[in-house]
């Protein structure tokens, strides 16, 4: 149904932000062409260079405006006190605890419901590809966008593995992180093998099995609650 004459600029802006979404998720970049993602918009194609200044400038538009949409569960954690403060121990074990179950639900939001949304499964696909090869308008934009996660895992190591230098700090993140992302990344595949269309049905449950991973894999005594999960 086209919209009217009176719909907001907002409205139009927001409007092409999802249709380049949709778009740029099905045929990528360069197979995708400004006046398709107008048309899905239902939109004037020269509004993309009125919002935007055009196809590079709507894409790195549309991937921030993912990113907006997402309450990062990460970021909100508390930080982590440095080592050798009173307590820190106690809450760098709670903090690596909170850091994986928030990592994980938030990298799986969406998709234990009706199968998300098409704009939800739009938007797992821009992320798994500007994560793996991010276009030259995001290289500046994503480690800013990661920061708080690598300073939050950072915190709890130094606390709780402090005989690992900087370098193997970063290596153990990668792997705590990778983990939990392959779910996410390789969901299509587990569904498939599990033959179950709704798999994971219970996020809780594989939360505490990759606490204890993460814990038994740093060689730290694995929290109550998590054993055996």
């Amino acid at each position: 149904m086209p919209h009217s004459s009176t719909d907001s600029g907002h409205d139009t802006r927001t409007r092409l932000l999802e249709a380049a979404v949709l778009c740029f998720a099905e045929k990528g970049f360069e197979g995708t062409g400004i006046r398709e993602i107008a048309q899905r918009a239902q939109a004037n194609s020269a509004l993309v260079q009125y919002h935007f200044g055009g196809k590079e400038g709507l894409y790195e538009h549309a991937f921030r405006f993912l990113v907006a949409q997402k309450h990062s569960l990460v970021a909100a954690l508390p930080p982590i006190p440095e080592p050798g403060t009173p307590g820190a121990h106690e809450l760098a074990v709670q903090g690596l605890q909170d850091h994986v179950s928030a990592l994980f639900h938030e990298l799986m939001e969406g998709t234990c419901a009706p199968h998300g949304g098409e704009l939800e499964r739009a938007a797992g696909l821009l992320w798994s590809r500007e994560t793996q090869d991010p276009r030259p308008g995001l290289k500046a934009f994503l480690p800013d966008l990661f920061q708080p996660y690598v300073d939050h895992l950072e915190g709890c190591l130094k606390v709780l593995c402090p005989h690992l230098d900087a370098e193997r700090r970063f290596e153990c993140g990668m792997a705590i992180h990778g983990m939990a992302m392959f779910y996410r990344t390789h969901l299509g595949i587990a569904r498939a093998m599990r033959q179950d269309p709704e798999y994971p049905r219970d996020l809780d449950r594989i939360t505490r099995h990759l606490v204890e991973f993460t814990f038994r894999g740093l060689g730290l005594a694995c929290p109550p609650g998590c054993q055996g999960a």
